[in-house]
């Protein structure tokens, strides 16, 4: 008797969880956790100086977070204050710094290169190029001023910055390694019709192409080309909490900002060094279908 009760709570126990599931599978077609396991490395980027751009929110804040664990300075860059100060209430580490950045204004990109190095009290030994504009107008619809603002900053203004940087890293001679880490995207590996997607072709061909020309002046360049990953240029996916299903890829489920944060640590870090010019695709087995 005893034992039917127990199976009976349970049952009763379990129920909430059953309900919860099937609202969830009517609702976005599938029901999926997630669970990160995430490498404690001992603080493997201790004296590294770190600048993200984008890093306010998703997959730059979450870069930013792990880089701060594992013993980084981090500069964190983006286009409002109001981001600022919620990264900076969120991760409560006095080594994150923050800059009010729009990277496409390439006059002011020397400037805020020194705004930088005085917030880190140094120079900078890597460059996380995440900042980018997201925009789904596809061809036939797209405008000039649609494509202007996209290409202006996730192509042009990452170019600049990292041409800026690089050439001020090599003239004024480097004590240590630097790293350029470049984000990029599933769809640099697929057929592009509209801007954005474009704009990650180009990174992932500078990424090949800076990783041969740059690596025998001790700058190793990569990058990371995420699949459908929560954050709010997504916002679709946001709403679906912790139910991490979708249909796209063979996994049948989207990433999360801290997956991307894991494989970014690992690049940045010295025990990726023999690792020049590859784009690591991280989707979920998207660009294999």
């Amino acid at each position: 008797m005893k034992r039917i009760m127990h199976k009976i709570k349970q049952i009763f126990q379990r129920t909430p969880l059953v309900i919860k599931s099937i609202k969830e599978i009517y609702k976005y077609g599938g029901y999926s956790t997630l669970k990160i396991t995430k490498v404690n490395y001992g603080k493997i980027l201790k004296g590294k100086n770190i600048l993200i751009t984008g890093g306010s929110t998703g997959i730059g804040l979450s870069i930013a977070k792990k880089c701060l664990q594992e013993g980084a300075t981090v500069v964190i860059t983006g286009r409002t204050e109001k981001k600022m100060e919620q990264a900076i209430e969120e991760i409560k580490n006095p080594r994150l710094k923050t800059l009010i950045w729009d990277v496409s204004q390439i006059d002011q990109l020397e400037e805020n290169i020194k705004k930088t190095k005085l917030l880190l009290g140094g120079d900078i030994d890597v460059l996380v190029n995440n900042a980018g504009i997201v925009n789904g107008v596809t061809f036939p619809n797209v405008t000039e001023k649609i494509w202007d603002k996209i290409y202006t900053t996730n192509s042009k203004g990452m170019f600049f910055l990292t041409q800026s940087l690089c050439n001020q890293w090599i003239k004024g001679g480097m004590d240590k390694l630097k790293k350029v880490i470049n984000i990029s995207s599933q769809g640099a590996f697929v057929g592009a019709t509209y801007p954005y997607r474009m704009t990650k072709w180009d990174i992932a061909g500078l990424t090949q192409g800076l990783g041969i020309k740059l690596a025998p002046c001790g700058i190793i360049v990569n990058g990371i080309a995420p699949g459908l990953t929560a954050t709010k240029a997504v916002p679709s996916l946001l709403n679906q909490k912790e139910n991490v299903y979708c249909t796209q890829n063979p996994l049948k489920r989207f990433a999360l900002p801290d997956e991307i944060a894991e494989l970014a640590t690992f690049l940045i870090s010295d025990a990726a060094n023999f690792i020049v010019g590859q784009t690591i695709v991280c989707d979920g087995g998207y660009s294999l279908k």
